[in-house]
């Protein structure tokens, strides 16, 4: 054991709250003053410190990208608010025993003039106030991490701490920050996964096997509009402008032509096969109304000798609520849709949904990854977009689930944007407008 002085935890704490109380009284003359702080951590069974002037941040861990041929302790990098900051993992970089067995649970950000890093710790301890007199010269007993790297080592409660001097291990800045981030024009994929992960947690979505076609394009537009030639960074707005090119056209809004008709041509010919009294419709994720609306609107126009029997469903509860008294604006009304036939006029401007229609729809709160509660059939599905919303597991799920509960015959509407290989029991239907599928 180092010859170190072994001060009492405990006694540290209570001595920091006597000084706290002193302050008040201004007397402070048997009371032991602190001039060092340490953010300590454990790697692998070991307690370690740094200095708490070079720590901006603690983070709970969180989703990181890795970074293929980096150096083996670089785990990964971060989008902080804007900035690339690479992971660090402190036990792989000095090979610290145990250290590959630990689990991550914890990021400190320190900041070294103008870098800054996150240091992936298995656990953080305390903030602990010390005398720097107290602070004893590293030894080389230490063995592990090299005495250059150290700033001091502390026993306390019988714990060694090992304060590390961040200064010493991450000098020549710039250059540690090319070493760590690499720069090499052939990473285009690193990159573009790492525009993914940024795009997934601005925007709220997820980018998986069955969207990843276009936003890989989204990405090549933006890499070579923007000359990127290292990580991209981009911002919340920049994230929700590249999803809103992904979702399938008129999200939000009543359908216009020649969509309309597009939609019509891929489906209508398969329904009207098996439909000659009713076609049941399901519509999952119809947010506030438009999409629903638009398909009864669209349905009922063209097949005028069947019943629609309708249920529109969304895990948003608002807009589900919101959706049986649909209100737009006369502007918004495509020429297609005759608004005296499914609306009433509020004012000459405004338009609210006839209640003789929203009767025929049935708005209702349902999660997708519930489909297969439903105990009836549909002749026809539209589920657009849904991937965005759901993990790759869970949309493999849903696709399972609703083959189930579509007819023979039946029709699967999916996203302009969504490629499905090989849905059991589907046959693509044959559309370069519409991405649909009918029920073997």
């Amino acid at each position: 054991m180092i010859n170190a002085k072994n001060i009492d935890y405990k006694y540290l704490m209570e001595n920091q709250k006597s000084i706290n109380k002193s302050i008040k009284s201004k007397n402070k003359a048997k009371i032991m003053e602190y001039d060092f702080k340490i953010v300590s951590f454990k790697i692998g069974g070991e307690y370690y410190g740094i200095d708490i002037m070079k720590v901006k941040e603690i983070l709970k861990a969180r989703k990181f990208t890795r970074i293929p041929n980096s150096l083996d302790f670089v785990v990964g990098v971060l989008n902080l608010r804007g900035e690339i900051i690479p992971i660090i993992d402190i036990g792989k970089m000095f090979h610290l025993e145990g250290s590959a067995d630990s689990e991550v649970k914890s990021i400190i950000i320190i900041k070294i003039e103008n870098l800054q890093l996150g240091l992936a710790v298995e656990q953080i301890n305390h903030v602990i106030p010390l005398r720097r007199s107290d602070i004893q010269p590293p030894s080389p007993l230490l063995g592990s991490i090299n005495e250059r790297y150290i700033e001091g080592v502390i026993e306390l409660n019988d714990k060694l701490f090992v304060i590390l001097d961040t200064e010493s291990i991450f000098s020549d800045k710039e250059k540690s920050k090319r070493e760590i981030l690499p720069q090499s024009s052939d990473l285009s994929e690193e990159f573009f996964t790492f525009f993914s992960n940024q795009v997934e947690e601005f925007a709220g979505i997820h980018i998986n096997e069955y969207n990843k076609d276009i936003f890989r394009n989204l990405y090549d537009e933006y890499a070579k509009e923007n000359n990127i030639k290292e990580l991209p960074k981009i911002d919340r707005e920049a994230a929700t402008n590249i999803v809103k090119k992904v979702f399938s056209q008129h999200t939000g809004t009543l359908w216009k032509q020649p969509y309309t008709d597009n939609f019509l041509d891929a489906v209508t010919p398969k329904l009207n096969k098996i439909c000659s009294e009713e076609v049941r419709i399901l519509d999952v994720g119809c947010g506030d109304g438009h999409e629903a609306y638009s398909l009864f609107f669209l349905i009922s126009a063209d097949m005028r000798e069947v019943d629609i029997r309708m249920i529109a469903a969304d895990v948003n509860l608002t807009a589900v609520s919101n959706a049986t008294g649909f209100e737009t604006l006369s502007s918004a009304i495509p020429s297609w849709i005759n608004p005296d036939k499914y609306f009433i006029k509020l004012s000459d401007s405004t338009y609210k949904i006839k209640k003789e229609i929203t009767d025929k729809i049935y708005f209702e709160f349902h999660n997708a990854q519930n489909i297969g509660s439903y105990n009836k059939e549909f002749d026809l599905v539209v589920a657009r977009d849904l991937s965005l919303f759901l993990s790759a597991e869970d949309y493999k799920t849903f696709l399972e689930n609703i083959s189930s509960k579509i007819v023979s015959g039946g029709v699967l509407v999916i996203g302009d944007n969504e490629k499905v290989s090989n849905i059991k029991n589907f046959t693509k239907i044959q559309d370069e407008n519409i991405t649909a599928y009918v029920k073997n």
